[in-house]
């Protein structure tokens, strides 16, 4: 597992490290975790991206059109565990990158 200090950190951390899933929140400094994701997802398609934030109107609409999951912080670590699960290979080596 690798964690970032920003959005720009975590660019370069996922283009040099290719982890299997990557974790944004979307509150963070430099570029948020929206921004970030729409960047990775133009360079690392198939690389599976989910948004743990806590509830705001517009995220669900806005991950949905960047292509990336969202997760509420206030669905639980359990939700987010599920979808992790479910995005994931079985018996995948994981190097999970979060921020």
């Amino acid at each position: 597992m690798r964690e970032a200090i920003d959005g720009l950190d975590v660019i370069e951390k996922a283009k040099s490290s290719r982890p299997d899933l990557i974790l944004l929140d979307l509150a963070m400094p430099r570029l948020n975790g929206a921004e970030a994701a729409t960047v990775l997802r133009n360079d690392m398609p198939e690389t599976p991206v989910i948004l743990f934030t806590m509830t705001d109107l517009q995220a669900d609409s806005l991950c949905a059109a960047i292509g990336v999951d969202f997760i509420s912080k206030t669905d639980g670590v359990s939700k987010l565990l599920e979808r992790i699960d479910a995005l994931l290979p079985p018996n995948a080596a994981t190097q999970i990158g979060s921020v």
